[in-house]
């Protein structure tokens, strides 16, 4: 594609976000700081608890994976383990119930923004700025679920065929700086059905019905729910990741391919006029032949360029998916309980910390979020909309920050809340 690294521009102001792009561990270095902790016996209060806080997330991390992975197991393509019991249909309905509503809380707790109807829509109507176009038959699928995580613009370069391939042209990009997909197939059954609610008889749906599926690898199986996570997908190539897309060739190249195909058939006759008229004079078969064999010439040549313009798009979507792919299936459960928990961790030490140098009363608490968003900006220069309310949900439920009945919001002393996370973190692991 002779196409240059992406260049990362700003993301769009209007761009509202409350992933927090900082690692766990700056965080709570710029919490437990000189600047808001003169005294050093404070702050190391202030940094025992909030490790304490993310030891604790990581045992409720630990549960969490354990119980998505016994859940995902019937459903789960790279699963390697012998199943002494086979799961019954209605139990396989229910888990699957149950784990498509705990992979939408897991995402969304990462920080994930579910992708909407209309935005899907708008993407699948646009062609990628080299023309590949892609078509993907939504009705295929069972569950659907599309988040995103981060959304920026970059600069791509590549060369421009009005000056003749020899410079380059740059362009920009919208790109989801990171994607995460779950699919699973409907049943054949199913599908046939539908099919013929269509107005196909039985034997025209199956037959359409492999025609849908015929791109698909032989270990596929309408059982199975596939996840992925991947990164910097522009938003043009997310139809690209569906595995029953079909491409469409780029309108520079149904020219190319229309126009070679008429030069290559006046060329021809030009070059055989001579040896036509010497044919008829010979044989009419003789003249059958030399037609048969010329057009056939020609029929072939187009044909094979056809197939090779389809399969240099098909390796430019392998590249891409070689290296944008982050995890898959159990691999990104675990990436993305992970995620999960880097994010919460983050949100309990910053609302924390907050509400120990500024409590608040509960109407207040926006005060609070527009206070910790600019701590953000200040101290890190990145803009975040806090999410507050999650947050406070967590911390009070853990006991760290408690509400009187007037509305006032107060949180435990660091001092006291270094041994009261102790003996929590010492429960838990008695309980193993």
């Amino acid at each position: 594609m002779n196409e240059a690294s992406p260049i990362r521009i700003d993301p769009p102001e209007t761009m509202e976000s409350a992933f927090i792009p900082l690692s766990r561990d700056d965080v709570i270095k710029g919490l437990a700081s000189e600047e808001l902790w003169s005294n050093p016996e404070e702050r190391a209060n202030v940094y025992s608890v909030l490790n304490l806080i993310g030891m604790i997330r990581q045992h409720h991390s630990a549960e969490t994976l354990n119980r998505l992975t016994d859940l995902y197991d019937p459903f789960n393509p790279d699963d390697e383990t012998v199943n002494l019991v086979e799961a019954q249909e209605m139990e396989r309905l229910e888990k699957r119930r149950i784990f498509n509503s705990k992979l939408k809380e897991l995402v969304t707790s990462a920080n994930f923004q579910e992708i909407g109807s209309e935005e899907m829509d708008e993407i699948f109507e646009k062609a990628s700025p080299d023309g590949v176009h892609v078509e993907v038959d939504f009705d295929e699928y069972e569950l659907c679920l599309m988040f995103h995580r981060g959304e920026s613009t970059v600069e791509k370069k590549k060369r421009d065929i009005m000056k003749l391939y020899l410079k380059h042209k740059t362009y920009r990009v919208d790109v989801y700086d990171r994607l995460f997909v779950a699919l699973k197939f409907k049943p054949e059954e199913q599908r046939i059905t539908e099919l013929q609610r269509d107005g196909l008889d039985e034997k025209a749906a199956r037959k359409k019905l492999t025609k849908l599926r015929k791109m698909l690898p032989p270990a596929f199986s309408t059982d199975h729910i596939y996840v992925k996570i991947f990164k910097s997908i522009p938003k043009y190539d997310v139809e690209m990741l569906f595995p029953n897309l079909r491409v469409k060739m780029k309108y520079r190249d149904k020219l190319q391919l229309g126009g070679s195909a008429l030069l290559g058939t006046l060329t021809w006759a030009v070059g055989t006029a001579s040896k036509l008229l010497v044919a008829v004079a010979l044989s009419p078969i003789v003249l059958a032949g030399t037609l048969l064999t010329g057009v056939g010439g020609i029929m072939y040549a187009q044909i094979r360029n056809i197939f090779v313009t389809r399969d240099r798009y098909r390796m430019q979507l392998a590249q891409s998916l070689y290296f944008q792919n982050i995890a898959n299936n159990q691999a990104a459960l675990a990436l993305m309980v992970d995620e999960a928990e880097e994010e919460d961790v983050k949100e309990e030490a910053l609302l924390y910390v907050h509400l120990c140098q500024w409590p608040v009363h509960e109407s207040q608490l926006e005060n609070l979020r527009i206070r910790i968003d600019g701590f953000l900006f200040k101290n890190f220069q990145i803009d975040v909309k806090f999410d507050i309310r999650d947050a406070l949900d967590r911390l009070m439920a853990r006991g760290l920050v408690t509400q009187s009945p007037t509305g006032e919001l107060q949180a435990m002393p660091p001092q006291e809340a270094v041994p009261f996370l102790k003996t929590a973190w010492a429960r838990l692991a008695s309980v193993h």
